[in-house]
C-alpha cells in the first residue's frame, strides 16, 4: 500500500472508531451535538492518526499497529477541539469549504429563531468553545481504550495522558499564545520583537508538538514501553516534530499559493488576517521603503481585494519570502530524515520517509 491508500485507509478507520465512541444521545442541547460533530464528519487529512499508527508499525511491527488505533483517534479528537478553538480566535468562517462550528451554530440558532439576533455571534462561539471541551475530555476518555482492550500497559496509557495533559497542552497553548501575540503587533514601528526565529519557535510549539507526542505515542505503544527517554521514542518524536514545522510552512505557503478548492478557505486569507509568517519577515528584510509600505499597507487589512493579495503573493516571491520559506521547509524535512537512520528497514520506515517529504510537496 502506497501512502495514499494508506492515509486513505486510517481517514476510515478513524472517522468510524469516533462515530463509534461518540455518544451522541448524550450531547445536549442540539446545537451542541452538532458542533461538537461538525468536523469529524468532514473528510480530513488525519495526518497526525497516520503517522502515529506508522510509528507504531516501525517500532513494534505489524502486530502492534492496530493496538495504536484508540491513540490515534485521540490524537485526532484533541487536534480537532483545537481547530474549534483556534477558528474562534482567528475569526475564520470556512473550514474545509464548510462552516466553523461558531458559524455553522450561528446559522442553525438563526434557522430556527431561537437566539436574539443581536446574540448569534456570542452564542455561536460559547457553544463552539464547549464544543471543543467536549472533543477534548472524549480525547483522553478514547486513548484510556488502549489500556481496556488488554494491548497496551495501563503505566504506558498513563504516561501518555500525562503527557498530552501537560507538556503537550501546555506546548501548544503557549504557541497559540505567542501567535496571537505576534498578530496583534504592529510591524510598521520595527519588529516588535518579531523575527524568525521567534515565528519558527512559535510553529515547533503550536503545530510541532501535537505532531511530536504523535511520533511518540506511536513508538511506545510500538514497544509497549512507558519510558519517554527511549533511544528510538524520542528519534521518532524528533523526526514527527520537525515534519510538523516543515507541514505548517507548507501551509503558509499554500496560504497564498494553493487553490481554494482543494484548501477549503479564502486564498489571501492569512493577509487578510496579518500573519506574521518567514514568508513576510523575509520580504520586509528584503523590501526597499517603498516596498515595506506597500506590504504593510495590505496586511492585516480584512478589506484588501483578492487583486491585492495577488499582487502581494507576486512581491512576496520577487522579494524571496516564498523561496526562502520553501528552503526551510525542506531543511525541517532533511533533519526530520536523518532521526529515522538509525531504525530497522520495513515498509513502516518507508512510509515514514513517504510520509515527510508529502508534508513539503502536498497541494492540500
Amino acid at each position: 500500500m502506497d501512502l495514499t491508500g494508506y492515509l486513505k485507509e486510517k481517514e476510515h478507520q478513524v472517522a468510524d472508531y469516533i462515530r463509534s465512541r461518540l455518544d451522541t444521545g448524550g450531547i445536549i442541547p442540539g446545537h451542541l451535538r452538532e458542533g461538537s460533530l461538525a468536523y469529524v464528519n468532514r473528510r480530513a487529512k488525519r495526518l497526525r492518526p497516520a503517522v502515529l499508527m506508522l510509528s507504531c508499525g516501525a517500532t513494534g511491527g505489524q502486530g502492534r499497529e492496530m493496538d495504536s488505533l484508540p491513540a490515534a483517534v485521540a490524537v485526532e479528537l484533541f487536534h480537532t477541539w483545537t481547530l474549534i478553538h483556534d477558528d474562534i480566535i482567528d475569526e475564520d468562517e470556512l473550514r474545509r469549504s464548510e462552516p466553523t462550528v461558531h458559524k455553522l451554530v450561528e446559522k442553525r440558532a438563526l434557522e430556527e429563531n431561537v437566539i436574539d439576533p443581536g446574540k448569534l455571534e456570542k452564542y455561536g462561539a460559547s457553544i463552539a468553545i464547549l464544543a471543543g471541551d467536549i472533543l477534548h475530555g472524549l480525547s483522553v476518555s478514547v486513548l484510556a481504550d488502549c489500556a481496556r482492550n488488554g494491548k497496551v500497559s495501563p503505566d504506558l496509557v498513563i504516561a501518555l495522558i500525562g503527557r498530552l495533559e501537560t507538556t503537550t497542552l501546555f506546548s501548544l497553548l503557549h504557541g497559540e499564545a505567542l501567535d496571537v501575540q505576534f498578530g496583534c503587533q504592529d510591524l510598521r514601528g520595527g519588529p516588535a520583537g518579531i523575527d524568525e526565529e521567534a515565528v519558527l519557535e512559535m510553529i515547533r510549539l503550536k503545530t510541532g508538538a501535537l505532531f511530536g507526542f504523535s511520533g511518540m505515542a506511536g513508538a511506545m505503544i510500538g514497544k509497549n514501553t512507558a519510558d519517554l527517554g527511549d533511544p528510538e521514542v524520542t528519534a521518532v518524536r524528533d523526526f514527527t516534530e520537525n515534519c510538523g514545522i516543515a507541514f505548517q510552512l507548507q501551509d503558509d505557503l499554500l496560504g497564498l499559493l494553493g487553490d481554494r478548492s482543494s484548501l477549503g478557505k479564502p486564498i489571501g486569507a492569512d493577509i487578510r488576517e496579518g500573519k506574521k509568517t518567514t514568508i513576510v519577515l523575509e520580504s520586509l528584510r528584503n523590501a526597499d521603503p517603498g516596498q515595506r509600505e506597500r506590504i504593510l499597507s495590505v496586511l492585516g487589512d480584512k478589506a484588501c481585494t483578492d487583486e491585492d493579495a495577488k499582487g502581494l503573493t507576486s512581491l512576496f516571491a520577487e522579494l524571496g519570502g516564498i523561496g526562502h520559506t520553501k528552503e526551510l521547509a525542506a531543511g525541517y524535512v532533511r533533519k526530520a530524515l536523518s532521526c529515522l537512520e538509525g531504525l530497522p528497514e520495513s515498509r513502516y520506515k518507508a512510509l515514514l520517509n513517504d510520509w515527510a517529504e508529502a508534508m513539503v510537496n502536498r497541494d492540500f
